[in-house]
């Protein structure tokens, strides 16, 4: 299970840097726009658009670590519960996220079918919208076999914080 996540930490981590560059590209391109008065004109077509799909994409495959390492919880109650009750309701919690995650990517994978089917592409750069569904299909499938391997495993990662 740890190398599949990895590679999920890969996708996030390209995402991010996709990100990152992007938005200097561009404000650069809008830099040299201004200062030569529109007359050099670099400005990077589509870069909200490829910045907002490797946002999405980026949040949904950087969740299958945030599962194993843990996520932002409200730890006052738990702190007080007995080892075995707060394992027990973590447990639970993987479990909800897992039935919550089934039905997001049963969701993500009625539409990308749909968007196959009807060949829908995004509005500046003609992205074949069904990849972008079928990435965060794939990511759905992830946390849910991630948090699945988490309710079940033997060996679940203790948080360090109680």
């Amino acid at each position: 299970m740890e190398r599949i996540i990895n590679v999920f930490d890969r996708v996030a981590y390209f995402s991010m840097t996709g990100m990152v560059l992007i938005v200097v590209a561009s404000v650069l391109g809008r830099i040299v726009f201004d200062i030569t008065g529109g007359g050099l004109n670099l400005v990077l077509p589509g870069s909200i658009e490829l910045v907002s799909y490797a946002l999405l994409i980026m949040v949904f495959s950087s969740l299958p670590r945030a599962v194993v390492n843990g996520l932002v919880s409200v730890d006052l109650l738990l702190a007080k519960l007995p080892r075995t009750a707060r394992q027990m309701l973590e447990r639970l919690w993987d479990l909800l996220l897992a039935a919550f995650t089934i039905v997001i990517g049963t969701l993500f994978f009625h539409k990308m079918m749909i968007m196959f089917e009807r060949g829908d592409v995004s509005q500046d750069l003609g992205i074949p919208l069904f990849i972008i569904y079928g990435i965060l299909t794939l990511c759905c499938v992830c946390i849910t076999a991630t948090c699945v391997w988490l309710a079940f495993s033997s060996q679940r990662p203790e948080n360090s914080d109680f």
